[in-house]
């Protein structure tokens, strides 16, 4: 009876629909989804797409596409209603071995992308309800294959707009150098054709098979196999010819330029590059190198009138942060810096392709959030946004070595005379992050857990006398020696308030061998002095009166990256019979200066921000 009664209803209201046409677009959902539909590459190997249009389309309309890992259902934050509401085809793709599409996940990340882009924005162009104009959407990944399909330079692509994108080769799997762990954590969350959420909101799984991996100093090359990744999955062909484990043809490729920037986008590609960009990315996002390389290289290589349309966002988010944008980040309250990142790239997708006029918050070609003052600044360049001048603070310590978190060295604005080096004493026998994974489920910017640990030193600053804002990269040049060929070294500055709370202003990693590039090894020698290199994310800070800084030093000890035995080794084969303890000099005294370098920040109008 129910079932019947159900089935009546449905009729009346088929009927009404039927009489009544014109309220039929009122009531649906204003848009049409053709799924699966399969679009041909050049070598024969078929795409899967899905494609979202306005309801009962007439005229010809601009696209919108994502070339995509991730799920196409519904996408990754694409959220395809918001644009056939203003009139564009919202056209989502997954690339080689996801979802239906043919061939095989064996890319490097990027050349074959790269030209899989291309055939499919002219094959957008060629269809019937196309006006010919194709802009290119999404994060991360997604970033990434938007700069690979820009490198091939399709006619018909007219705007990109990546944020957060990665750069493979630069900064992943590697950082600095330093093979990340997390790369077997993605290659789990996309195993196989479908999205592996489950397996990625399993973090106690994957992240206690990394520490697992760690506590039994098991070499790093074992990783994605310990976390059960099919090593047919997702593969490339070594220099032998052999099938192997993207991370492990990676691993074998630590330091090796020709291979890791194989795919990236070339002088002569971004020559060639007429069109606008609007890139994002955040003070803490782990991509922020990747982003800032590729904006870097496009308005120094692209034609000076597609260079000035070029608009940079970038504001206090992490990775995910960036792309939705909330009112805190790890407990930092942020409630000023929130956009809405959704409106922000449809507004700038109407204006550049004439549909609309330009959006009101890009006042300037760069944009970027002044954390301290709560207020967005702009300036025609990234350079622009700092004064030129830094602030210089020479690390101290009369005892050379200083002895824990309350009895610290000092941060002066004056160099030092006559003292000894610190000594950092890098163990990889010994298993710190065991401690914290017992007592700290997490470290967030506020954690000071590191701070403790016995074989990190730190240094103070005095209270600052005025406020003093920074904006840019800060650096840190350590003067080092050391009686093992490799060390790796974990640096942290953190912002101390007057009411004693701390707030992370960066944080970077280094390892010895890459010192003066990430594609040249150069071991240390014995009795060699040489000066470790330390860049932090770009930033800009107000830091308040009363406020100080703290530095702290300590070995990378961490189940994120590769442990390094100090051998001089290959790089993640070393095994644990062979493990050097390394005792690090860093030296403060007036011949061997070690700093901290705080880039001063612009001066602004008070009314207008810039």
């Amino acid at each position: 009876m129910v079932r019947r009664s159900v089935l009546k209803v449905l009729i009346a209201v088929a009927v009404l629909l039927a009489v009544a046409p014109a309220g039929a677009e009122e009531v649906g959902p204003g848009y049409d989804i053709e799924m699966s539909r399969m679009i041909p590459m050049r070598d024969g190997v078929d795409l899967e797409a899905w494609i979202f249009k306005p309801s009962h389309l007439v005229t010809k309309a601009p696209a919108v596409l994502t070339l995509t890992q991730y799920d196409i259902d519904g996408g990754r934050r694409g959220d395809a209603t918001a644009y056939t509401r203003r009139g564009y085809v919202f056209v989502q793709v997954y690339v080689r071995g996801r979802g239906r599409s043919g061939g095989l996940k064996s890319d490097n990340l990027g050349l074959q992308v790269g030209r899989d882009g291309y055939d499919v924005v002219e094959w957008i162009a060629a269809q019937p309800w196309s006006d010919g104009h194709v802009v290119m959407f999404g994060g991360s990944f997604v970033g990434m294959t938007q700069w690979r399909t820009a490198a091939q330079h399709p006619p018909h692509l007219a705007a990109i707009a990546p944020y957060v994108p990665i750069y493979p080769g630069w900064d992943v799997p590697n950082t600095n150098g330093i093979p990340q762990a997390w790369s077997a954590v993605i290659m789990g969350y996309t195993s196989g054709r479908s999205l592996n959420t489950g397996f990625m909101a399993n973090q106690s799984y994957w992240a206690g098979k990394m520490l697992e991996q760690y506590a039994a100093y098991r070499p790093f090359q074992e990783l994605d196999d310990a976390i059960g990744i099919a090593q047919d999955d997702w593969w490339m062909t070594d220099d032998r010819g052999q099938k192997l484990s993207f991370m492990k043809v990676w691993l074998d490729h630590v330091g090796d330029e020709s291979f890791n920037l194989a795919a990236e986008p070339k002088a002569q590609d971004y020559a060639r590059m007429d069109f606008p960009v609007l890139t994002a990315t955040g003070y803490f996002d782990d991509d922020q190198p990747g982003a800032l390389r590729y904006y870097r290289s496009h308005v120094n290589g692209a034609p000076a009138a597609a260079a000035s349309q070029h608009y940079l966002v970038i504001g206090p988010w992490d990775h995910g942060g960036t792309q939705k944008p909330s009112k805190e980040i790890e407990g930092l309250a942020i409630p000023d810096a929130v956009l809405d990142m959704d409106a922000l790239h449809a507004d700038w997708y109407d204006w550049v392709l004439g549909r609309g006029p330009k959006p009101t918050f890009l006042h300037d070609r760069v944009a970027y959030f002044m954390m301290g003052a709560d207020e967005w600044r702009y300036a025609k360049t990234l350079e622009a946004a700092s004064s030129g001048k830094d602030l210089n603070l020479y690390l101290s310590a009369p005892e050379g070595t200083p002895k824990d978190l309350f009895h610290s060295g000092s941060l002066s604005q004056n160099p030092t005379g006559h003292e000894p080096p610190a000594i950092v004493v890098d163990d990889p026998h010994e298993l710190p992050e065991l401690e914290v994974a017992k007592y700290a489920e997490d470290e967030d910017l506020k954690s000071q857990f590191r701070g403790f640990q016995k074989r990190a030193i730190s240094f103070h600053s005095e209270p600052f006398e005025r406020d003093t804002e920074v904006a840019g990269q800060m650096h840190l040049k350590l003067l080092v020696e050391a009686d093992a060929p490799d060390f790796d070294l974990w640096a942290q500055v953190l912002m101390i308030l007057p009411d004693g709370s701390t707030l992370k202003l960066g944080e970077d990693i280094r390892r010895a061998r890459f010192r003066n590039s990430v594609f040249k090894q150069e071991l240390l020698k014995p009795n060699q002095i040489v000066e470790l290199p330390f860049e932090f994310y770009w930033m800009a800070r107000r830091i308040p009166a009363g406020a100080r800084l703290r530095l702290t030093i300590a070995p990378l000890n961490s189940p994120n990256f590769q442990k390094n035995y100090n051998t001089g080794g290959r790089i993640g084969y070393e095994k644990p019979e062979e493990i050097r303890v390394a005792h690090i000099k860093i030296f403060h005294d007036a011949e061997h200066a070690s700093q901290l370098i705080l880039p001063l920040a612009a001066s602004v109008s008070p009314s207008t921000g810039q």
